[in-house]
């Protein structure tokens, strides 16, 4: 009882006070501090306590994959449109097969039912907050429009050095497609950056892909500035290849522990 009041500070507060203050005034004050916790454990409001907290605690097992499939839903498409509609989808289908169950051991999943759209946005909101909590802090390197692509290149290694990766440019021939290797505990990740101004095909993904093989790295990766075709997220998702912006780079660690660009 104590725990899911504690992350909801202005009851503890509360309780805190009437408890303290008893002691110098009238035993009443306890016994109205009592009462209090006796209404909120028999009333809605501990129920309510108990689906934030277990959302909160059930979303941090999994923030990792979370803040992956966030980072893939919600990058632009071929025309630099981004869509939350595929997202809300998968927190929904997340609430409903990993959450629900656990308020349904808990007998508090009733509360949701009377006005299960309203219920389901606030665990979602919540869930977004969650994630964006643990998301790494961003690089402190600058990004220019006006790069050429041996300087995006730089960019990419320094953002990557900054998180904690052993990153360094390939020689530039020889290297089968691969510009960056970078590696950090036992992962190692070919990494193909590509600055356009249109979109990118799938030629990147097939030389992602060729470079990972040659230098024998489980991960292949494209990164870029501007956005991929239709048909190159499907040939990557088909050979493995993970496709980013760069301004995704620093969940790079994240991304790859969660199992995506994975050959």
């Amino acid at each position: 009882m104590f725990r899911y009041l504690w992350r909801h500070k202005a009851f503890s507060a509360v309780l805190l006070f009437l408890l303290g203050i008893s002691w110098y005034l009238q035993p009443v004050t306890a016994w109205i501090a009592l009462a209090l916790l006796l209404f909120l454990r028999l009333t809605k409001v501990h129920s309510v306590l108990l689906i934030y907290d277990l959302t909160d605690r059930t979303a941090l097992r999994h923030v990792r994959t979370l803040a992956t499939k966030r980072a893939h839903m919600l990058s632009p498409d071929e025309y630099g449109n981004v869509s939350e509609e595929a997202w809300d989808k998968h927190l929904n289908s997340f609430i409903k097969k990993t959450l629900v169950p656990e308020f349904q051991r808990k007998k508090v999943e009733h509360l949701l039912a009377k006005d299960s759209k309203r219920s389901i946005a606030r665990l979602r909101t919540r869930i977004n907050r969650i994630i964006d909590r643990h998301q790494p802090a961003e690089p402190t390197v600058e990004f220019e429009d006006t790069m050429t692509g041996r300087e995006f290149e730089l960019y990419c290694r320094e953002v990557l050095q900054e998180g904690g990766w052993r990153a360094a440019l390939t020689p530039g021939s020889g290297d089968q497609g691969a510009d960056i290797i970078a590696e950090k505990e036992d992962r190692r990740v070919v990494i193909q950056c590509k600055f356009y101004n249109g979109t990118v095909g799938n030629k990147a993904v097939q030389e992602a892909y060729a470079a990972a093989a040659f230098q024998d790295a489980p991960y292949a990766v494209v990164v870029t500035n501007s956005v991929f075709t239709k048909s190159a997220h499907q040939l990557a998702h088909k050979n493995g290849v993970l496709l980013m912006h760069h301004t995704d780079l620093p969940r790079l660690e994240l991304i790859v522990t969660s199992g995506a660009g994975s050959r």
